[in-house]
């Protein structure tokens, strides 16, 4: 694949995409503050912000990134396209983790000016691996039961499980650190999502 050709994709699928992903995320993060104390904490107070409120922006930077191929009207265009679906999602996730990273440097560096005191990058790289646990965990779903809702529905139950219910330490990286179990799981669901990433509009073609 050519150089400007891979940009054009990049720049087709951005276009495509951050209207039900950055932006949302951004407003999210906007809302924050005023539902959640950014001001003046320690360190263990800010991973617990980051980790109850920062890591949500996970669930719509990643879940809707197979959204448009969810409509039976855009088979032609996924299916029968040069280039594969899984590359489309493996490069929109890519995408997805840099916007997320950059998001989440970015509200901790307000809250930097806010007073408060935490590590900055390992809290946003633990932050990001929050994020993605929520996310992938809604495109998952998402690839599997071709709606972006019920991947919504699953991310945001996963994550009101972790907060509530005893889960342990795996699920809450920013607090207890990356674990070696949690970046199994994460990886154990990127391969299901690159199998389930297909179209699956077979009776369209009969």
């Amino acid at each position: 694949m050519k150089a400007g050709n891979l940009l054009t994709i990049i720049g087709a699928n951005i276009r495509m995409n951050y209207k039900y992903t950055l932006l949302p995320a951004i407003a999210l993060l906007f809302i924050i503050p005023f539902v959640y104390g950014t001001t003046n904490l320690d360190y263990l107070q800010s991973a617990d912000c980051l980790e109850r409120m920062v890591a949500l922006i996970g669930i719509p930077m990643f879940t809707p990134l197979i959204r448009q191929e969810h409509f039976r009207g855009l088979y032609e265009t996924t299916a029968f396209r040069s280039i594969s679906l899984r590359f489309i999602v493996l490069l929109r996730t890519v995408l997805s983790i840099i916007g997320s990273i950059l998001l989440i440097l970015a509200f901790e560096i307000y809250m930097r000016i806010c007073g408060c005191s935490f590590p900055l990058f390992p809290y946003a790289f633990r932050t990001l691996a929050a994020s993605m646990t929520l996310g992938f965990i809604g495109l998952l779903l998402s690839s599997i039961v071709q709606n972006t809702i019920g991947g919504y529905l699953c991310a945001f139950c996963f994550y009101l499980i972790v907060q509530t219910g005893n889960s342990g330490e795996l699920f809450k990286p920013v607090t207890n650190g990356i674990q070696f179990m949690l970046v199994l799981f994460l990886g154990g669901i990127s391969l299901a999502i690159i199998y389930f990433c297909k179209p699956t509009y077979c009776d369209f073609i009969n």
